[in-house]
């Protein structure tokens, strides 16, 4: 029997509190629960809004990536996220709140089948693509050549060496993105822009912004793992 939109709120409530107190542990002292409690009911109602049974994907699934997006969203829209004091809790969600977009269009993208990726995995592969686009970007993305100059006599000329292969691997597997998909990874990433900030600079809704984000990383990770790479130092 199909339940209403109003039975599949009532009944995943408690996701909700669930992944509020469990995104909460990686959130300084300071953030109130209730905040990531309220986000989280926002993506709730939205999720049995737009679920459709014929997906194949089971409601809570579906909701549950909903339910992070929203209460990721709503951290980014606090007024610390942006402080200097915070740039460590601000990687953090950024990390976390990337996976969640790839998995949430996996999720509403494919049928469901055993043995996904969970959580925790795609946010350590997801780590270590933004780590790997970060690289190539410090050794400027657009250059043709970009060693890195040895600071002092303690760096190991075999790490140095190492980040120059990710950095000229990164620039090329980078501009395999198409023109749209580039715009708004450099500008998120990079540019201090806002997810539909980089998505209204290509003319994009921030829903669409969203999907062509998620999927422009999942392009990534997919190259990425071609080319064997990983994180410097990982």
């Amino acid at each position: 029997m199909n339940q209403t939109a109003e039975q599949l709120v009532e009944q995943h409530l408690p996701l909700v509190e669930a992944l509020a107190h469990k995104i909460l542990r990686s959130l300084p002292s300071f953030v109130d629960v209730e905040d990531l409690v309220g986000f989280g009911q926002i993506g709730l109602i939205e999720a049995s809004r737009r679920f459709d049974a014929g997906r194949g994907v089971l409601f809570k699934t579906f909701a549950y990536y909903r339910i992070r997006g929203a209460i990721f969203d709503g951290i980014r829209k606090m007024t610390w996220f942006n402080a200097r004091d915070h740039v460590k809790d601000r990687k953090t969600v950024t990390y976390e709140a990337a996976s969640n977009e790839i998995l949430e269009d996996s999720a509403e993208t494919e049928r469901a089948r055993p043995g996904l990726i969970s959580v925790e995995e795609q946010i350590e592969q997801t780590k270590d693509l933004i780590e790997n686009i970060a690289t190539a970007k410090l050794l400027s993305m657009d250059s043709d050549e970009a060693p890195i100059e040895i600071a002092d006599e303690t760096q190991d000329p075999h790490d140095i060496t190492e980040v120059n292969q990710i950095a000229t691997l990164m620039r090329a597997v980078v501009h395999k993105l198409d023109d749209k998909e580039r715009s708004v990874i450099e500008d998120y990433y990079f540019n201090n822009k806002t997810l539909e900030e980089a998505g209204a600079k290509v003319g994009l809704s921030k829903s669409w912004t969203c999907r062509l984000h998620a999927r422009a990383l999942k392009k990534l990770l997919k190259l990425c793992e071609e080319q064997g790479l990983s994180a410097p130092g990982g």
